[in-house]
């Protein structure tokens, strides 16, 4: 992550060929999904998701991470329980990795303008004796998810005219029999609306225009404006508060694209975690941690929660990481750690220090609020392993090399 000392963030990440379809038929200036811009770090397994999108007509959008996108099908009617029950699934265009924690509202008259819920999440491996590649190419595709609401074995079959690598695109989603299936209730999962993410509701998602790259509501990309580098900070403008109180919660900022990194003096280097942004409230040892959207998971991490009491009153931006057996972030743990309710060997990585009792540090250059953050984590923090880490960074006028490589783990 790339990071001025004068408080702005901003992200490089290369080009990726494979999305020419999928951003030819988007205008980013209009709609809030991701570009495809955003590099996603590479996990030891294959992630899917399935997106419940209220288009010009209701369908589920099957997505399977392989080789660095999500390839995607439209399931017109969802996904069935019953094996009797073959599902049509319309092959589209590839997607984006970071397309995985989209949810909110296409506006209408873009393409495929309509109300998108993460409704699952998960896992995926192949099955057979053949790789993904393939076993897609022909027409017989065998897969395993490991899902928070599908699970057990499924297999795409290409439609009959397909097998030849015609035009048609169609293919079937059925479930195969094992004790996941439930023959004759093959729509009774499809009742579960809410968001695996968020919570809510389609009704929710389209009323709120919720946009989840930013967690505020939804609005015409081109009314946003870039700051100046040397006046934002990772937070937004700052809003009038209570004088005996810190405020509850800080909508963060968060990166953007840029087409190379900055060369000139004044900036600052950071790691690019694979994580989850979280802001860390402390309040008279009353501690709160937040999404970027601003939901209160402080009970799905009861460990950090609980070092955090030892620190003062502050708020605090930052990620919480799993890490792999060489101490670099692995988001796959993260969900699984998750997933399972085993989060106490999760650490979360402190960049910035937004306010330190009631002091709101905001206008202060970014610089100056680190040093201060490092010195608070070192006075209160527990002896010996933290759960709770300060962040460093390079500061460098020149162009910092790709294969600097700063240790996690220590």
């Amino acid at each position: 992550m790339w990071s001025n000392v004068r408080n702005w963030v901003v992200t490089f990440v290369p080009n990726n060929s494979k999305l020419s379809k999928y951003r030819a038929k988007r205008d980013f200036s209009k709609t809030a999904e991701p570009s495809g811009q955003t590099k996603i770090a590479a996990s030891n397994r294959r992630r899917f998701i399935i997106q419940k999108h209220a288009a010009t007509r209701l369908h589920y959008d099957l997505r399977l991470e392989l080789d660095g996108v999500f390839k995607s099908w439209a399931v017109t009617r969802g996904p069935s329980l019953d094996p009797h029950d073959k599902r049509l699934a319309v092959e589209v265009e590839d997607h984006p990795l970071d397309y995985g924690d989209f949810e909110g509202t296409i506006p209408k008259g873009e393409y495929g303008g309509g109300t998108v819920q993460l409704w699952d999440r998960g896992y995926w491996e192949p099955e057979g004796n053949k790789t993904p590649e393939e076993a897609l190419a022909s027409g017989d595709f065998k897969f395993m998810l490991q899902g928070q609401r599908l699970h057990g074995s499924w297999v795409l079959v290409r439609m009959k005219h397909d097998r030849t690598g015609g035009k048609r695109t169609n293919w079937l989603l059925i479930k195969h029999r094992d004790e996941h299936a439930r023959e004759g209730d093959a729509s009774a999962v499809l009742a579960e609306d809410r968001s695996i993410a968020s919570g809510r509701p389609m009704a929710a998602i389209a009323a709120g225009m919720w946009d989840s790259r930013t967690g505020h509501a939804a609005e015409n990309p081109k009314k946003r404006k870039a700051g100046s580098a040397k006046t934002k900070s990772r937070t937004s403008k700052v809003q009038p508060r209570s004088s005996d109180a810190l405020p509850d919660f800080i909508a963060p900022q968060l990166c953007e694209p840029v087409e190379r990194p900055p060369s000139d003096d004044g900036w600052g280097h950071e790691i690019k975690f694979d994580g989850y942004r979280i802001q860390l409230r402390v309040q008279n040892e009353h501690v709160t941690l937040k999404t970027r959207k601003g939901l209160d998971w402080t009970g799905k991490f009861d460990a950090i929660a609980r070092e955090a009491k030892s620190l003062p009153d502050a708020i605090i931006d930052g990620e919480i990481v799993a890490l792999d057996e060489n101490g670099a972030p692995d988001f796959a743990a993260l969900q699984a750690a998750l997933s399972e309710q085993d989060t106490d060997d999760l650490i979360f990585y402190a960049f910035d220090l937004l306010f330190d009792d009631k002091a709101d540090l905001r206008p202060q250059p970014l610089s100056d609020r680190k040093a201060r953050l490092q010195t608070l984590l070192a006075d209160h923090g527990p002896r010996g392993v933290a759960r709770i880490r300060f962040v460093e960074h390079l500061e460098t006028g020149r162009r910092c090399s790709f294969e600097v490589r700063l240790p996690l783990g220590a």
